[in-house]
């Protein structure tokens, strides 16, 4: 994924754009925009055995590249771990699985918190480190439990346990220097005084995770928290029993008694984490679960991170590469069978570009799983027959209103399996297009321009992420400027989730505050003036 896929680019000659400009957003808002881009199809076309051709060669060029850094790195890359002191026995991370032990477990971490043993740079760096060898050591167990709750492919782990380790090893090789004061300005008459910033732990902190992504969307924010002090109470999602088994396992082997409870179970037990005063809690989620945990926790003035989803809006005008454009697409719509909160959601196109774009889309969902998904390797399963139901209620209710399947699978939806499908037709009175999807249905919509294709995205709830495909700076600078989301990604889709150093949020229905890198240490800390 990481060397053959940003290449796909240059299956087209790249040249620079002295007309492009960066475009940024509001504060906390990443736009990700690459500085080169192809010419469009009309001015070079290159057939497709040829495009895979150069994708492949390219990427062995790039891995030959990668050899000598490889070898200057790794010895970094092996300090990183190898100091780990692994946790003494009797010292090791506390597993609770019954309602009546949570209160007396999160007292004794609010004990461990005040006197002070989680403040200390080595302190830090000794649970960072024992959170990734946790990865790297147990990687076979991990991938077993991990296909045996979600039925993925191994692409699909890889893909999560890399984002992971990156985050780790980002977060460890900054962290001293996000510890150190913030010096600030000092008015004359306060002086010879001096002013700066210190970032104190926040405390004892929850963290609930959710089923799609169960590794990195624990790991990635205890990870976060631990770098900046705290210590975690990590709730992880009740409807994946095999992970959750694993982390409750293998944690307290990696992770000491100061840092960490973990605490297992469903509703009853998140019920009675939330009526425990917290320091700060971070929820990845729904928005109907968010909204219920924000009423809970109101009275206590809780601070809340809460990382949410959205319908995440693609916008295409008639410049764009519809073959770059349709197998990006693809390949982040339908991973983890869509069940991803800033996967593409929808597909806004111009109307002359309607019928190839879909054409497009219908021959790279059968270059990536073949004609019959359901044998695909590559392909996963929906997590349960509720989410079966749902996607199966948003798929008649578009065909009864006009939708067009135009990717009609050979097997049925059954036992977990819903197909690869691309709706045309679509319109904004379905169902489909009035609540996220969180699975593998991409309804297509004609719009005239893509002014009046961001007109309907105006009309919608902001998304966690938005995605335009254009050749035109014009396009890309209204998309990225005025688009309300966490992040605007041109000519691509969801890679900004994969940089450790920029923040990951979204703003309204689709969360508040954000993660990842500087942001996450941020988030955990207080801000001292001192």
């Amino acid at each position: 994924f990481f060397f053959f896929r940003p290449m796909a680019t240059l299956t087209q000659k790249l040249v620079a754009d002295p007309t492009d400009v960066e475009v940024g957003g509001e504060l906390g808002r990443s736009v990700y925009q690459p500085k080169l881009k192809p010419f469009s199809a009309p001015y070079l076309t290159i057939p497709e055995y040829l495009d895979d051709v150069l994708v492949a060669l390219f990427g062995v060029v790039r891995i030959i590249i990668m050899i000598p850094f490889r070898i200057v790195f790794w010895p970094i890359e092996y300090m990183l771990t190898a100091k780990f002191v692994p946790p003494a026995e009797g010292h090791q991370a506390a597993v609770v699985s019954d309602v009546s032990g949570i209160a007396p477990c999160i007292e004794e971490l609010r004990v461990r918190f005040r006197q002070g043993s989680t403040r200390s740079y080595q302190w830090r760096m000794n649970q960072l480190r024992g959170l990734r060898r946790m990865i790297v050591e147990n990687e076979e167990e991990l991938m077993k439990a991990y296909v045996s709750d979600l039925g993925k492919p191994k692409m699909d782990w890889f893909l999560e346990k890399s984002a992971t380790l990156a985050d780790l090893s980002h977060t460890t090789t900054h962290l001293h220097r996000l510890m150190q004061p913030e010096y600030r300005q000092t008015p004359l008459w306060m002086q010879p005084g001096s002013t700066k910033i210190i970032r104190e732990p926040m405390g004892t902190v929850l963290i609930i995770g959710p089923y799609n992504y169960p590794l990195n969307l624990c790991v990635a924010p205890l990870a976060a928290a631990l770098s900046a002090g705290c210590n975690v109470v990590l709730k992880p999602s009740e409807q994946m029993p095999a992970m959750s088994d694993f982390l409750a396992e293998y944690l307290p082997r990696y992770v000491d008694n100061d840092a960490l409870a973990i605490v297992l179970g469903g509703i009853p037990e998140t019920t009675a984490l939330l009526d425990i005063k917290f320091d700060k809690i971070l929820f990845t989620g729904s928005e109907r679960v968010a909204k219920i945990i924000e009423k809970r926790v109101a009275g206590s003035l809780t601070p809340l991170c809460l990382e949410l989803g959205g319908k995440a809006p693609v916008l295409i005008d008639s410049s764009a590469n519809l073959r770059v454009a349709a197998r990006r697409i693809v390949q982040t719509k339908f991973v983890n069978c869509g069940a991803t909160c800033i996967a593409p959601d929808y597909i806004l196109c111009e109307e002359k570009v309607h019928d190839k774009l879909v054409a497009e889309l219908v021959s790279q969902v059968e270059k990536f799983y073949g004609p019959d998904a359901s044998v695909s390797p590559d392909y996963a399963k929906v997590l349960n027959s509720a989410h079966m139901d749902r996607l199966s209620g948003y798929l008649d209710d578009a065909l009864a209103k006009g939708a067009v399947n135009a990717t009609p699978s050979v097997t049925p939806a059954s036992d977990r399996f819903f197909p690869p499908t691309v709706l045309t037709s679509a319109n904004m009175s379905m169902n489909v297009m009035k609540e996220e999807i969180f699975g593998p249905i991409l309804p297509v919509i004609s719009v005239g321009t893509i002014e009046e294709g961001l007109s309907q995205v105006l009309s919608m709830p902001a998304p966690l992420a938005s995605y335009v495909f254009t050749e035109r700076s014009y396009a890309k600078a209204l998309v990225s400027t005025a688009a309300p989301s966490g992040a605007t990604v041109v000519n691509d889709c969801a890679v900004h989730a994969l940089s450790p150093d920029i923040p990951f949020g979204g703003r309204g229905p689709a969360g508040m505050g954000a993660y990842h890198g500087r942001e996450g240490f941020l988030l955990f800390s207080h801000t001292n003036n001192n």
